[in-house]
């Protein structure tokens, strides 16, 4: 059947093609063999004559001559040879091209992280993350864990570290470091001199406290009050404001160690005995994570390994 190199072209732009069918026929018009390309196809021969018929009814053109060795292709064949080529070649390049834009970090994200790791961790990740990632609209929120898991869970952030979060059907986590709990106070209070410091003790100690008890909090009160004790809580306030009034000798702040790489506070801190809290990286369990999380998470799980290992976050202990 006689057909014009632009009459091809045109149904080849204007019809529904099937690339599966192109790429078939390219590999007949490579091995000149229906027999073959079966064979390199892993499927059988008449399925492939059918891919073949079907294309050249779409097209309204005779592709291909049998011969006694296997086939040839007419001139609307080789034209189709030629240009599927490139198209095919158009296609995968584009879809690699999508896959990779899939995988670019974009958008917005919201993340939040424990007051206590504003400097020495936040800081930098928000840094590196930026400095990487310029075109991310990034939202950062620093607060107790009670607080971002709220705010978690109300969709109001997409990714939170958060303390052990225990049997949690909404929220999906992953620790990733052990963080020793110490006592925090101001330069001469004594705390320099001591080894470590066991929770009774901290009872004879005026407090200064997150105002929404935390669960290290929690957890401290019960195991008081089994022994008929309970903190001295002098001062109870915001995250934000516990170390700044600490500074100014206004109480002793129990805190993880995460929080002692601050350079704007002059303190002393000492260990509390057998006290520790776990942070984990959580999102929703029903919010896939995006690029943009995954790069986020990536970024931060550098940053606390290069911290730990630097020996610059005493008492932690990696965990992934």
């Amino acid at each position: 059947m006689a057909c014009s190199a632009g009459g091809v072209f045109r149904r080849l732009e204007g019809e529904r093609m099937n690339i599966l069918s192109l790429r078939y026929f390219l590999k007949i018009a490579e091995q000149g063999s229906i027999t073959q390309a079966a064979f390199e196809l892993h499927i059988t021969q008449p399925a492939l004559t059918r891919h073949v018929a079907h294309l050249e009814h779409e097209l309204g053109v005779k592709l291909l001559m049998r011969h006694g060795r296997g086939v040839r292709l007419t001139e609307a064949g080789r034209l189709l040879d030629a240009r599927a080529r490139a198209i095919l070649a158009d296609i995968d390049a584009l879809s690699d091209e999508l896959v990779a834009r899939q995988n670019e970090p974009q958008g917005s994200l919201s993340v939040g992280l424990p007051y206590s790791w504003s400097e020495g961790i936040t800081a930098p990740v928000v840094k590196q993350f930026n400095d990487r990632y310029p075109d991310v609209r990034l939202t950062v929120i620093a607060d107790s864990s009670e607080m971002l898991e709220g705010m978690l869970k109300a969709q109001d952030i997409d990714f939170a570290v958060l303390t052990t979060v225990e049997d949690d059907a909404e929220i999906e986590s992953r620790p990733v470091v052990r963080d020793r709990m110490y006592l925090l106070g101001p330069k001469g209070s004594g705390l320099a001199e001591l080894d470590d410091i066991s929770l009774a003790d901290l009872a004879d100690r005026p407090t200064i406290r997150q105002y929404n008890a935390t669960v290290a909090a929690k957890r401290n009160d019960q195991r008081l009050a089994r022994v008929g004790r309970s903190q001295n809580v002098l001062i109870k306030t915001s995250s934000s404001m516990m170390l700044e009034l600490a500074d100014l000798g206004l109480g002793f702040v129990a805190m993880a160690g995460c929080a002692m790489g601050s350079r704007r506070y002059d303190m002393e801190a000492v260990p509390i005995a057998d006290r520790a809290v776990t942070w984990t990286m959580s999102r929703l369990r029903t919010r896939p994570p995006t690029a943009a999380m995954k790069a986020f998470e990536a970024i931060l799980a550098e940053v606390v390994r290069a911290r730990v290992v630097g020996g610059e976050w005493p008492g932690a202990v990696l965990l992934d």
